[in-house]
């Protein structure tokens, strides 16, 4: 079945058997999957929304980001070639109805993979670069860099473990029926392991503002977000030569539900760099494009489905897409 056939029985399977929900329009909550990238502890986009006191909610996602580039300059060899997965547990509770608890614990795997004929596919389905994975072996794991000929980074072999527990409390600073204003601060703590590119093995530290409006459009409802975060890296033991201080984030993006049951949406994210290197891969800024939409599964669950690609070629994974099953209870 070819990719083209598969996107269009999935969109008429799912308009002839979904019943009508109320549904939610929420941010993406996707992040830089790089594996030099996700063990650092950037604040995501999320709903500026709180929960009503005593609520909770169960954030289930899964990423699965391909990675596919080499590059040599000035003395120095990186090859990020590979697939990681990133399975999060999420949950946020509500201490008041201006101020919630979250925690969030991933598990990263980090594997040769399955999906790069499936990703050139995708390109060519939508006239994308392929970039360098046409020079590239299918399904191999190399994530790799060299300074002068010292290795600083290796990583052959398939690894997994927990990556980095993140501790989060929101603050609502403002809220009306249509529009709300959040400021987050989160702490990452080092659960993760260096060795197994699964955490930096330092605390992050991060403070991040968010908004969102919600209006009519159409028969439907639309809806606009966006944020910015700033965080300090702490010293960890990935690249820790290399690795800055600081770090700035934000994300913008819109949305529009012509359905009960159906939400479009479209998100723009980006950070600066987090390593002082000349390389694109580890000292250039990235930008990340997430197409996708979500889909009310009942009164209080809802599935976020999305792709996202990389804007800064090299910057962030080649593809990576992105799963998030939420349950309000």
């Amino acid at each position: 079945m070819s990719l083209r056939i598969l996107v269009c029985s999935i969109l008429v399977t799912a308009s002839t058997t979904l019943p009508a929900w109320s549904l939610e329009i929420t941010p993406f909550q996707v992040r830089n999957f790089s594996p030099t990238a996700l063990v650092h502890g950037l604040p995501i986009a999320e709903t500026p929304y709180m929960l009503p006191a005593g609520a909770t909610s169960v954030n289930t996602s899964f990423d699965v980001a391909s990675n596919a580039t080499v590059s040599t300059r000035s003395n120095q060899d990186i090859m990020l070639d590979g697939e990681s997965y990133i399975a999060t547990l999420g949950l946020r509770y509500g201490l008041s109805d201006t101020l919630q608890l979250g925690i969030d614990l991933p598990w990263v795997w980090h594997s040769e993979g399955f999906m790069d004929s499936f990703i050139s596919d995708w390109h060519d389905f939508f006239g994308l670069p392929n970039g360098d994975r046409d020079d590239l072996q299918d399904d191999q794991l190399n994530y790799l860099y060299s300074q002068e000929g010292k290795e600083h980074l290796g990583l052959e072999d398939e690894t997994n473990g927990f990556g980095d527990l993140r501790l989060q409390l929101a603050w609502q600073i403002k809220t009306t029926e249509q529009s709300a204003y959040t400021l987050r601060t989160q702490l990452k703590a080092p659960t993760g392991d260096a060795d197994k590119l699964t955490g930096s093995e330092a605390w992050d530290i991060s403070l991040a503002l968010s908004a969102q409006r919600d209006f009519p459009l159409g028969k439907g409802q639309g809806a606009l977000w966006g944020g910015f975060g700033v965080s300090w890296l702490g010293d960890g033991e990935v690249l820790e030569e290399d690795v800055e201080n600081y770090a700035a984030n934000g994300w913008i993006g819109a949305g529009w539900a012509p359905l009960d049951w159906l939400a479009l949406k479209l998100q723009i994210d980006s950070h600066t760099a987090l390593y002082d290197n000349n390389l694109t891969e580890l000292g250039d800024p990235a930008v990340m494009l997430t197409m996708g939409g979500s889909l009310a599964l009942g009164e209080k669950t809802l599935l976020d489905i999305g792709v996202v690609e990389d804007l800064n070629v090299y910057a962030s994974p080649d593809v990576t897409l992105h799963l998030n099953l939420a349950h309000k209870f």
